[in-house]
């Protein structure tokens, strides 16, 4: 055990919540079906990159946070994969395996859900919060699951924050959570009681994946390595990372100020210099390369698309729909 883990040992998580007490109450009295069928609808005239196709789920615009099934973009139609009845609040997939982090049937608890090619569940596992951030690695070996959960001592005033752990994709099992990693800042170790990690993606080496790390005000990129339980920071200002296909650039949330409103950028992995994207808009996603040219993203039920080097302007490619990812 760390010494951050030991000093954060009366902080365990004592209850799991999702946004809004009203919505714990509701679902627990409520009916036990959780799930929408909601389903995507291709925009008129809007084309992914050639070739490219996407996996989304459908979203509910009367309540968004209810489990949408699982769709497949192709040729400008989202048709449901027949056979299957994954219903998921976040959903990532690549190589044959996916992650699928959804309300339980009870309605007030969460599972992640393994899951096959076919989207046939593999093994399933317990959340200790609300589905968050999902993604898995290019080869499919490993993923990572983020949920918000409460009741960490260092809160005041029943602030979230957030427990993000690394799932072996083949054995369907937690190999273990980021805080119990080492963390090196400018070749020193980092360590404080509030350290929350959140938005990862991989690198085309499994073992290589890049993370937000929050403490205090601060937003870090970090670069981490499975193998060696380590990360060590990279630069400020940087959340919900997503690396690009050629592994040069990492999209990225840039907040504004002290709000909770945010521009996307890209940063070089050379340089570490960023440029904004055309898109005004806050955003609150972890954005989805669909190619090294183009970025998918959701914005309140749809999902957008937006050139990569700033230039161009956002275009509409499926409403009723969010978690892209591309295949």
């Amino acid at each position: 055990m760390g010494s951050r883990q030991r000093r954060v040992l009366a902080a365990i998580v004592a209850v799991c919540i999702v946004i809004g007490a009203g919505y714990v109450i509701a679902a627990a009295f409520g009916p036990s079906d959780v799930n929408t069928d909601a389903q995507p609808r291709a925009a008129g005239g809007a084309s992914v990159p050639a070739g490219a196709e996407l996996i989304v789920r459908g979203v509910d615009p009367g309540d968004p946070r209810l489990n949408g099934q699982i769709f497949v973009l192709e040729r400008g139609h989202a048709e449901k994969i027949p056979g299957s009845d994954l219903a998921c609040e976040r959903v990532y997939f690549s190589a044959g395996r996916g992650l699928c982090m959804a309300v339980a049937p009870s309605g007030v608890e969460y599972e992640a859900t393994v899951f096959d090619s076919s989207l046939q569940p593999v093994k399933r596992l317990g959340l200790t919060g609300l589905p968050s951030r999902a993604r898995v690695s290019p080869d499919g070996r490993y993923g990572a699951m983020t949920v918000f959960v409460a009741g960490h001592a260092y809160l005041s005033g029943g602030g979230f924050s957030t427990t993000t752990t690394l799932v072996d994709m083949r054995a369907g099992k937690e190999i273990a959570q980021l805080e119990q990693f080492e963390v090196l800042r400018d070749g020193q170790p980092f360590d404080a009681v509030d350290f929350n990690f959140w938005g990862v993606t991989f690198a085309k080496d499994p073992n290589t994946f890049y993370a937000t790390l929050h403490t205090g005000d601060r937003y870090y990129l970090v670069e981490g390595n499975v193998r060696e339980r380590t990360m060590r920071v990279l630069r400020d200002g940087v959340e919900c990372p997503s690396l690009s296909p050629d592994g040069t650039r990492i999209a990225f949330k840039s907040r504004i100020g002290d709000e909770n409103r945010w521009h996307l950028e890209v940063l070089d992995l050379d340089t570490l210099s960023a440029h904004r994207l055309a898109e005004d808009r806050s955003i609150d996603d972890q954005a989805e390369w669909l190619d090294d040219d183009t970025l998918a993203y959701s914005y309140g039920h749809d999902v957008y698309s937006v050139p990569a080097d700033g230039s161009g302007n956002p275009q509409l490619l499926l409403r009723d729909a969010s978690s892209p990812v591309a295949l």
